[in-house]
């Protein structure tokens, strides 16, 4: 049995009615749940951007500490995610996502209050660094194991797509209003946007009210220890494959953006205007590749349409790394982009419509750490642009994307067969108790 029968959910009758216009915007709780998701984004996009000016400029420091502090950042997340899924599925995982995006909030204001008392360095940087991936890491699993429960399942593609959206378009505007506060209030100042922001999410969340979360009649088969989630994905050959290609994505096709910079000054020759513009390429094929999904849903050949699309990814990403004209490397990086949140967003749909209602903590814990493994996927991409170039890096590392996605064409018939319009209609349809 998969997950608990949604129906009757929050937002009642009104919500259902204008679920066919509005999709999971018509929900009460949900609105509120994706304004939060707006401002906890907001909040991380500057501190993406303002930790590297931080590092390289305040503190005048080496490439190689932008490189340390990234991977300071990142393995706390990724040793820490799926742990933090066994507390969503024991524990109230609204509690949890409430209390660690709050402890979240208040180093991302510790930090800035060091830099305008003068007395901030990189080793407090670094300390700093671990601390708050740890907070983020545990909050994700929490984040999206209470979603469903907002929402009936119906419009769990909408919801899934719109989430996305909030990453596509802050990843356009979170850079640039970084960028003006940075020049025109400074360094310490704008990083308490990040506190602030990641704040009013935190008083958000705690305001929405989920239904209670029911357990499935295999709970007592699943198991309640760390590694439940991931022995179950491994004998789930469609939460391998959806997963698998989450993974391959993060460590081998996203190499593309840690070596843009290399692209733009020395292979297309544009410059920083070229760069932002290649960035922003991307960027608006994901949004308009969310918002297809929200317009069309995922549709009866979900399973076809999510590998297909990962395989074009690939093969649009060697593309580019082959390409020598801006115009051409620009569209190739629109259709990857739109190509990528198709698949993406279809293999986050799968797994909440899915999953059983008792692991789905421990099951979207895994799906997180995939997407934390792209700061770790940037090394071996670093190492193989410098043996044999960045142009033979993307390539190699877009094509790994697309063979998976060949080998999980072949290999797993029922990712290939499924249609999430059937799926949601069984779990609606279930009985919704033990």
């Amino acid at each position: 049995m998969r997950g608990p029968r949604p129906t009757g959910g929050p937002g009642g009758g009104a919500a259902v009615e204008g679920a066919a216009r509005w999709g999971a915007l018509s929900y009460p709780q949900f609105r509120r749940y994706w304004i939060a998701q707006i401002f906890r984004v907001l909040g991380l996009q500057f501190r993406i951007i303002a930790v590297p000016w931080l590092v390289s400029v305040e503190l005048d420091r080496s490439p190689i500490w932008l490189g340390i502090v990234a991977v300071a950042a990142a393995l706390p997340t990724i040793v820490f995610s799926v742990p933090a899924g066994v507390l969503a599925d024991r524990f109230n995982d609204q509690r949890v996502l409430v209390l660690s995006q709050g402890a979240y909030a208040a180093t991302s204001i510790a930090l800035p209050i060091l830099i305008l008392a003068g007395v901030v360095n990189i080793w407090i940087v670094i300390v700093w660094s671990i601390v708050s991936g740890i907070f983020a890491a545990l909050g994700n699993p929490a984040m999206q194991s209470v979603m469903p429960r907002l929402i009936e399942m119906r419009v769990m593609p909408s919801a899934v797509a719109l989430n996305s959206m909030v990453w596509s378009a802050m990843r356009i505007v979170g850079p640039a209003a970084a960028g003006v506060l940075l020049a025109l209030i400074g360094t310490g100042e704008a990083f308490l946007v990040t506190g602030i922001a990641i704040g009013i999410a935190t008083v958000l969340f705690a305001s929405i009210t989920p239904r209670a979360r029911v357990t499935s009649r295999a709970a007592s088969e699943h198991g309640d220890d760390m590694w439940t989630g991931i022995r179950y994905i491994m004998r789930t050959p469609i939460f391998f494959a959806t997963v698998g290609l989450s993974f391959f994505t993060s460590v081998f096709g996203m190499s593309y953006q840690f070596l843009l910079p290399i692209f733009a000054e020395d292979i297309l020759e544009v410059g920083e205007i070229g760069f932002g513009l290649l960035e922003a390429a991307t960027g608006i094929g994901s949004v308009l590749g969310t918002i297809a999904i929200i317009k069309i849903g995922t549709g009866r050949h979900a399973g076809t349409a999510m590998v297909g699309c990962a395989a074009l990814f690939g093969i649009l990403t060697a593309l580019f790394a082959a390409s020598r004209s801006m115009p051409l490397s620009m569209a190739l990086l629109f259709c990857g982009g739109f190509a990528s949140a198709m698949y993406l967003n279809i293999g986050m749909t799968t797994l909440q419509v899915m999953v059983p209602d008792d692991l789905r903590g421990r099951v979207m814990g895994v799906w997180s750490m995939t997407w934390f493994l792209a700061s770790i996927g940037a090394l071996p991409a670093g190492a193989i642009a410098e043996v044999l170039g960045a142009p033979m890096s993307v390539a190699l590392g877009g094509l790994a994307v697309t063979a998976f996605a060949v080998f999980v064409y072949l290999s797993a018939p029922g990712l290939r067969h499924i249609d999430l319009v059937e799926e949601t209609e069984e779990v609606e349809a279930a009985p919704a108790g033990p």
